[in-house]
């Protein structure tokens, strides 16, 4: 035991001196406001191109909702100098990888295609910028497709979890309580020009980051996205965010569903933290990864393996921008109620607000949130998605990088007087998922 203890802490204390990667990042801004990110690496021949627009489904309206995820797909439907699904055609013909993903933040296009291709790669990206075709058949087809992604995720088991998570977490009128994918009644009702007013408030250079890493020449990068870019002429100010003041101490919610996909029950409970990078966001990420970040968690070494209480247990941050939610899903072993997992998560989480985290746990954590860092940075795609999202939220390209030095000198106090703030019986959302059919307990 002791030599496994010391074999640890001398990993551990390895991890962290590992020393972190120097993101040497170019900044430029054009003219029409679109801010240029660009970071050479010549270590594989390949390059990745990252588009961030600043919109996702928080920045539409009870009502007009799913917007920003429909555009995630009308930006493939073809533009002015790229037939529909040109784009898939042209880039996976060159053995690149591609795609896209919206958040409640944000919108994210993503391509690694080998270093020759970037050109390419910058004018189909600047043609669906600037010159996206927004008309009736596209809208109608995109509309089908993401009526339908919508129909496969609620026929997934624990499909609704998510849009119960939120509805339970955030008040009505808050823009993270409908899902991001939207409803079908908002779909059906959206019209073209519902469509091309949300398109043309932020699809618009003036609302980017683009970012350009790997193998390539900043200098003639940037020549190259001037000369693709430049001249997109800049959009209104986006609207600003109307969003209601949000308390910590709302009282105890909770909200039962049946599930007839789940064979088996699901807890979920939500807690109302900061957003990511407000102040307390890293404290609370740091309990995250102590009580249920992996096997040797709290929660999951008390709960899973001594207690037998539950199938499996974790803990994390959702990383949302305006506020975040502290999320803490449990499975009941067979014979186990609902109400005693609940009891026996209600009493560790006390435990860490009372004593907090031993400096081994301290050790652990921060050597793994390291790690996972680190190995992140090894690929070309999410070294493009790091940049592009440090940028767009805190005007700091190598974000990810000051997060870390700054969790490196963490003490144990902090994230345990986080959880006292945040982790209390008051700020608690009950999530249950109960099978209809199947078994249950």
């Amino acid at each position: 035991m002791i030599a496994a203890l010391s074999s640890f802490l001398l990993s551990a204390h390895a991890a962290q001196q590992a020393p972190l990667p120097s993101l040497a990042v170019e900044r430029h801004h054009l003219a029409n406001g679109l801010t240029v990110l660009l970071l050479e690496d010549h270590s594989s021949p390949i390059v990745a191109v990252n588009v961030w627009y600043s919109v996702g489904s928080k920045n539409e309206e009870p009502g007009r909702t799913g917007f920003a995820h429909l555009f995630e797909h009308y930006m493939f439907e073809g533009s002015e100098h790229v037939a529909p699904g040109g784009y898939f055609k042209t880039l996976l013909g060159m053995g690149g990888e591609i795609n896209a993903n919206t958040t409640n933040d944000r919108t994210d296009y993503y391509a690694v295609v080998p270093s020759q291709n970037l050109e390419e790669v910058l004018r189909q990206e600047a043609d669906r910028m600037g010159f996206l075709n927004i008309d009736h058949p596209g809208l109608d087809k995109q509309r089908a497709i993401v009526k339908n992604e919508k129909r496969l995720g609620e026929n997934q088991p624990y499909g609704g979890a998510w849009e119960g998570i939120n509805a339970a977490t955030w008040d009505k009128n808050h823009p993270y309580a409908w899902p991001v994918i939207g409803s079908m009644k908002d779909l059906d009702a959206a019209s073209l020009e519902d469509v091309r007013k949300f398109h043309d408030s932020y699809y618009r250079p003036n609302n980017a980051v683009l970012v350009v890493s790997g193998d390539q020449s900043s200098a003639a990068t940037l020549e190259l996205v001037n000369k693709w870019f430049g001249t997109i002429a800049a959009g209104p100010t986006p609207p600003a965010l109307q969003k209601p003041p949000v308390s910590t101490n709302p009282g105890r919610r909770e909200l039962t569903l049946e599930d007839d996909k789940a064979q088996l029950p699901m807890l979920f409970l939500s807690f109302r933290i900061p957003g990511k990078g407000k102040p307390d966001w890293q404290e609370a990420s740091v309990a995250a990864q102590v009580l249920g970040g992996g096997r040797s968690s709290r929660l999951v070494q008390s709960l899973q393996y001594d207690k037998r209480l539950v199938l499996e247990v974790s803990a994390s941050v959702m990383g949302l921008v305006e506020d975040d939610i502290f999320l803490i899903q449990a499975m009941p072993a067979p014979g186990v109620s609902m109400k005693d997992v609940e009891k026996a998560i209600r009493a560790e989480l006390d435990l860490f607000s009372s004593r907090g985290p031993s400096e081994q746990e301290m050790q652990r954590v921060k050597a793994g949130m390291r790690t996972a860092t680190l190995n992140t940075l090894q690929n070309a795609e999410n070294v493009a998605a790091q940049l592009a999202e440090g940028q767009a939220l805190f005007n700091q390209p190598d974000a990810v990088v000051a997060e870390l030095k700054e969790i490196a000198k963490m003490s144990p106090a902090a994230p345990k007087a986080a959880a006292g703030r945040f982790l209390t019986p008051s700020n608690t959302a009950a999530i249950s998922i109960i099978p209809k059919s199947g078994v249950s307990w």
